[in-house]
């Protein structure tokens, strides 16, 4: 599915565990077919709200390959590839599109304290080893640093990069990048 001009509601999935801490497809199923019944127009899995950062790489890519099955195309599925590591994050973001991500969010590198143009890297070099479009993350509350309304400038003419999720809560910042 194409994932160009996302407008309307995308759900910000959680992922839901066992009693054992295994994941538990079965109630994500129910949550996602729930989502797309009540008229979603997209599907996030691995933000910061789906507990990516406590998960293992093999327990991220068996969400994300039941995610893609289980919405089988009916809406955009974006996947958060994030991570401080930019070569990480380039190896899961290719494994995602591969995996039928229809977009990828980019989280801003925490703990690195990356300054604007390592900022811009981080970003950079990923989406170009992606044909998917990517969404910057702005969540400092979850990074400890912000995305710099330059370095979102600078982003913004990148061909793979389509927008940014904002959640500093930050009106004016969200006023200078808009």
């Amino acid at each position: 599915m194409k994932f160009n001009n996302p407008t309307g509601s995308i759900v910000a999935m959680i992922t839901p565990f066992r009693q054992d801490g295994s994941v538990n497809f079965d109630v994500l199923t129910g949550l996602l077919e729930r989502q797309i019944a009540a008229g979603t127009d997209g599907i996030l899995t691995l933000g910061t709200t789906g507990e990516y950062p406590t998960m293992s790489h093999e327990e991220d890519a068996s969400v994300v390959a039941h995610t893609v099955k289980v919405v089988n195309g009916r809406v955009p599925v974006i996947v958060g590839s994030g991570s401080n590591c930019t070569a990480t994050q380039i190896e899961k973001s290719v494994e995602y599109q591969d995996m039928g991500a229809d977009a990828l969010l980019l989280i801003a590198p925490y703990y690195n304290k990356a300054n604007p143009e390592g900022m811009v890297r981080h970003f950079a070099e990923t989406a170009d080893k992606v044909k998917i479009p990517c969404l910057l993350y702005n969540v400092p509350g979850r990074t400890g640093c912000s995305i710099p309304v330059s370095v979102v400038e600078t982003l913004s003419r990148h061909p793979q990069i389509c927008g940014i999720k904002e959640a500093s809560g930050d009106m004016s910042y969200a006023m200078k990048i808009a």
